[in-house]
């Protein structure tokens, strides 16, 4: 079924569209409020490993109660609009459980579909990163929940929600090649979230990572 998944998600975007005149809403965060899906992410509460009270990725907290977003890593509030169509799309996932199988977006069904989806400017700003300030940036993704893991030069396992796994995996630089950083999927990933809001996943690491570097 190598498109079941893409055409599952795609029917979701349809019945937005039919839920919703796009017309009213002059901005995506209009368009990506708590009043319009606030009762379709409470949904979440005990389900996927998500507790009762709150949802978190990468260091924001939703509160499941007041639909605030709460940034733990700068102390400050952030805009749950940013985060509604992920939590929103993973309320209406399909329970495949976690694969063990790492593989490139490109190689997640239905990717063909969607391959505008990833950026790889997001890798080259942890590149970048990896490459400057190695052990500060390896702080900075455990402060943000990353487990080390047998990767590579080196690797780290990062929930962006518990069912929602990737792996970043490190390369130094050598005679050869210059150092490289690679994301890597889950295979079942895409069971839990579309393309487009896995795609952003790369941009949340990059922007997260490099706001918690110390």
């Amino acid at each position: 079924m190598p498109d079941d998944i893409l055409e599952y998600w795609s029917s979701l975007s349809r019945e937005l569209a039919a839920r919703f005149n796009a017309q009213d809403a002059k901005t995506s965060s209009a368009w990506w409020s708590w009043d319009n899906f606030g009762d379709d992410i409470r949904s979440l509460r005990n389900r996927f490993g998500i507790g009762d009270k709150y949802v978190e990725l990468l260091g924001l907290r939703l509160d499941f109660e007041t639909g605030a977003t709460h940034d733990l890593i700068a102390d400050k509030k952030f805009h749950t609009s940013r985060i509604v169509p992920h939590l929103y799309y993973h309320s209406k996932a399909k329970d495949e459980g976690i694969a063990g199988e790492w593989v490139k977006f490109n190689s997640l069904s239905g990717s063909w579909a969607c391959r505008y989806s990833f950026d790889e400017s997001d890798i080259g700003r942890l590149t970048a990163a990896y490459t400057e300030h190695k052990e500060n940036l390896f702080t900075a993704l455990e402060r943000l929940g990353a487990k080390k893991v047998d990767f590579g030069d080196a690797g780290f396992e990062i929930s962006f929600l518990p069912m929602v796994k990737v792996l970043l995996v490190f390369e130094d630089a050598d005679e050869e090649f210059p150092a490289s950083v690679r994301l890597l999927y889950d295979k079942n990933s895409i069971f839990y979230m579309p393309h487009e809001q896995l795609g952003d996943i790369s941009w949340f690491l990059a922007g997260r990572a490099l706001q918690a570097l110390v």
